[in-house]
């Protein structure tokens, strides 16, 4: 799918590094990290977000889940977990 899988930074990688340091080493440098109660809830409350079969229309809004993404120029890959698309202007 990439040109070369790992080399390319996960999205989520760069978010955890952004929302705090520690975490981020503790997942993607030590794997170190563990689920608890909060994490799992917050996995189940936006489920369906990773769900690809549950792509809709509604009025002139086309709604994707867990569409894969990657950059070359950014090296970057990852998946938006939901993303809007208005049918009509192509905007997002």
């Amino acid at each position: 799918m990439y040109r070369d899988d790992d080399n390319y930074l996960l999205i989520s990688g760069i978010q955890h590094f952004a929302f705090c340091r520690r975490q981020w080493a503790l997942i993607h440098v030590e794997s170190q990290w563990t689920e608890n109660m909060l994490t799992v809830s917050g996995d189940l409350m936006h489920s369906c977000a990773y769900n690809q079969a549950l792509t809709e229309k509604r009025d002139n809004v086309i709604v994707t889940r867990d569409m894969p993404i990657f950059s070359r120029t950014l090296v970057n890959a990852g998946a938006n977990n939901l993303r809007c698309t208005y049918a009509n202007t192509g905007r997002a």
